[in-house]
């Protein structure tokens, strides 16, 4: 459901296996509204897919026909955490809120959003931070920032691959 959620420039996807394992979700507290095709969760909230880990305070999963088509996560930040195919480091999403669509594979992550390889955005290779990042995790296309206001201004870290033996 959630996977191929995480990647970021340059690196690689994340394990195609991810998506056929099980999901599983612990919350505090669990509201399911059939009418509506809404699931909340709340309090706590991690959710395990494969090697894809996602937490925050607040766990919205939108539903149609059966299939989730929108999963939205808040948190103080919301966070995501995921291994690429052929190893390296696990790719990290975090924002305030994150929204996934499975069906066409876009992540939105706003709010002090940043996305970094390894395991901290200080030491990696690529790190990105925005108000807003956007990742289409089908076409590999990633947007940060927006032209039209200067408080999506993007911040991005390379590391020369000189720096990185030293």
């Amino acid at each position: 459901m959630l996977s191929g959620a995480i990647l970021l420039p340059g690196s690689t996807f994340a394990l195609s296996s991810d998506s056929k394992q099980p999901m599983y979700i612990e919350s505090d507290s669990v509201v399911y509204d059939e009418n509506k095709g809404e699931t909340v969760y709340v309090g706590n909230v991690r959710a395990r897919q494969g090697s894809l880990e996602v937490t925050g305070e607040k766990m919205i999963i939108n539903q149609q026909k059966g299939q989730a088509d929108q999963m939205i996560v808040y948190g103080n930040p919301a966070r995501l955490q995921q291994s690429p195919d052929g190893g390296g480091p696990d790719n990290h999403g975090m924002g305030k809120r994150a929204d996934y669509f499975p069906e066409s594979g876009i992540l939105i992550l706003n709010g002090d959003a940043v996305t970094w390889e390894g395991p901290s955005p200080d030491t990696s290779e690529h790190t990105v931070k925005s108000d807003h990042i956007e990742y289409d995790t089908r076409n590999s296309i990633y947007k940060a920032g927006s032209s039209k206001s200067g408080t999506r201004r993007v911040h991005v870290k390379i590391i020369p691959k000189e720096a990185q033996a030293e």
